[in-house]
């Protein structure tokens, strides 16, 4: 019960039962310097969502006024949009991939530590029970130093499905026991077709992105979205959560 009531302070703090419909018009830019994607499903036909933290460009979002907290918030969006758009069961679990190919020991420092303690923490608090499976997979040989560091940001429950892995073999082979093999991008020995970023949930989230923002600045005199007219059905406007808090 305690649980439930922090999570329920914390998704008032944050916006979180509106998070899905608010602008967020900094989405394509996130996107483009911190490589996520939902990519169809596993066996049980799970979300899988991959990450590619090592290309994730901390330098260029900053730049562009993009913070950690501001980095948060969207990846709470995102973690928002899995459980209530793409899998709406409440005792539903999803499989996570991430990919570490191309890390050097010094991308884990700073604001890069700070964004998987926050991000962790969250996840840890707030959703302890949708993690399925994650693979952390392409380790480099020093590894272990990194895992120390991240090891005590991670909730029991979580670190108990984690598998971590270095071989390509090992790798398909994991992957293989947890999604279909049609449904396993190419780079990592799958045959699907498309690539990440191509899938139909990522064409989802980036509709949803635009029509928040397409509408915010019709708000502020800009073009109307299509959804505008009355005579227009659209999906996003008449969304409902698949559960209220």
């Amino acid at each position: 019960m305690r649980r439930y009531q922090e999570t329920l302070l914390w998704r008032k703090e944050y916006q979180m039962d509106t998070i899905l419909s608010q602008p967020h018009h900094r989405f394509s830019l996130i996107k483009q310097y911190y490589p996520h994607y939902f990519h169809l499903r596993g066996h049980n036909n799970e979300p899988v969502y991959y990450e590619k933290p090592p290309k994730t460009d901390l330098k260029a979002l900053k730049k562009a006024g993009v913070d950690v907290p501001t980095l948060v918030h969207h990846y709470a969006m995102v973690t928002e949009f899995g459980w209530q758009v793409l899998e709406r069961s409440d005792t539903a679990q999803g499989i996570t991939v991430i990919d570490l190919k191309g890390i050097r020991m010094t991308d884990f420092v700073g604001e890069c530590v700070d964004f998987v303690r926050r991000a962790s923490a969250f996840t840890g608090a707030h959703y302890p029970e949708r993690a399925g499976c994650v693979f952390v997979i392409h380790v480099p040989t020093w590894f272990q130093l990194i895992w120390k560091a991240v090891r005590p940001m991670i909730d029991p429950i979580t670190l108990q499905k984690i598998k971590i892995l270095r071989d390509p073999q090992e790798i398909k082979e994991a992957l293989l026991e947890r999604i279909p093999l049609e449904n396993i991008p190419r780079e990592y020995g799958g045959t699907c077709p498309m690539g990440l970023g191509e899938s139909p949930e990522e064409t989802l989230l980036w509709e949803l992105m635009n029509h928040n923002n397409a509408k915010a600045n019709a708000a502020g005199g800009g073009t109307a979205p299509p959804c505008s007219s009355q005579s227009t059905f659209c999906q996003h406007c008449h969304f409902v959560p698949a559960r209220a808090y």
